[in-house]
């Protein structure tokens, strides 16, 4: 029987065959119904080894065995032999599904997930570099309102407050829905409309620019936002509870004199 490669390796690859399963099935196709001997002669497949694997493409649904003097064995269609593809892989997809819920319970399972949470727990802890670009500086301050349960304050440029009223008008609204205290530096006359009811300002000539977030989190802008292009502002972002309660006693000292 002569087949070429590539069809061999396409029907393999259909009907989730190992190379004799495939060679002793085409075989077995080409003649409807044979015996072990005839199909290990036409398929090139060890003898030792045609039994072996005419037992697994039944126990698959591609063959079905005749009991009779020898043995024979028969073929399904492609079209049933697809239909059994088809319940073989859902039950092997059950299987492995089961198989991974049981690695939960594992040993081995909660070392990974140890390892995670005290790599997380470190990084928390550390100082986590520059963020480089304002729709990244936006996205951190996004996720650092989201987390506040006390306290954000917000020390910035006119313009710089403008933008995060439009950026932040959601996280702060939430923020203040649940009691967190909102203050606002800026040299801006009045707080944005989005952040009207939200926020307490107080008037600051300055050009700094920074947030602090419960006395945890700080992320500070390295320029004035008038002097730097949007796509290089440029923002350090510290997670440390002492040096956030440093910032947070300078503003607040600065705060209560105003």
């Amino acid at each position: 029987m002569i087949v070429s490669e590539e069809f061999l390796g396409k029907a393999r690859s259909a009907f989730d065959l190992n190379e004799y399963e495939i060679k002793t099935w085409t075989a077995l196709l080409s003649r409807g119904e044979s015996t072990a001997g005839e199909l290990a002669e036409i398929s090139t497949v060890p003898r030792s080894r045609v039994y072996d694997i005419l037992e697994s493409l039944t126990s698959k649904g591609y063959v079905l065995k005749k009991n009779a003097t020898p043995i024979r064995y028969k073929t399904v269609s492609p079209e049933e032999a697809l239909k059994a593809a088809k319940k073989n892989a859902f039950r092997n997809a059950d299987t492995k599904s089961a198989e991974l819920e049981k690695i939960k319970s594992s040993d081995a399972f909660r070392d990974l997930d140890k390892f995670y949470k005290q790599g997380s727990e470190q990084i928390k802890t550390e100082v986590v570099g520059l963020i480089k670009g304002r729709k990244n500086l936006h996205a951190q301050l996004k996720a650092m309102v989201s987390e506040a349960k006390k306290t954000v304050v917000i020390v910035s440029t006119s313009n710089g407050l403008a933008r995060k009223g439009r950026v932040l008008q959601a996280e702060l609204k939430k923020a203040k829905d649940k009691g967190v205290s909102v203050k606002v530096l800026s040299s801006a006359e009045s707080l944005p409309e989005e952040l009207k009811g939200m926020a307490e300002l107080r008037k600051h000539k300055s050009s700094t620019r920074f947030v602090i977030v419960d006395d945890k989190a700080v992320l500070f802008m390295m320029d004035d936002d008038k002097d730097v292009h949007e796509a290089y502002d440029t923002g350090i972002v510290v997670n440390s509870g002492f040096f956030a309660k440093g910032f947070e006693h300078l503003f607040s000292n600065h705060w209560e004199k105003m």
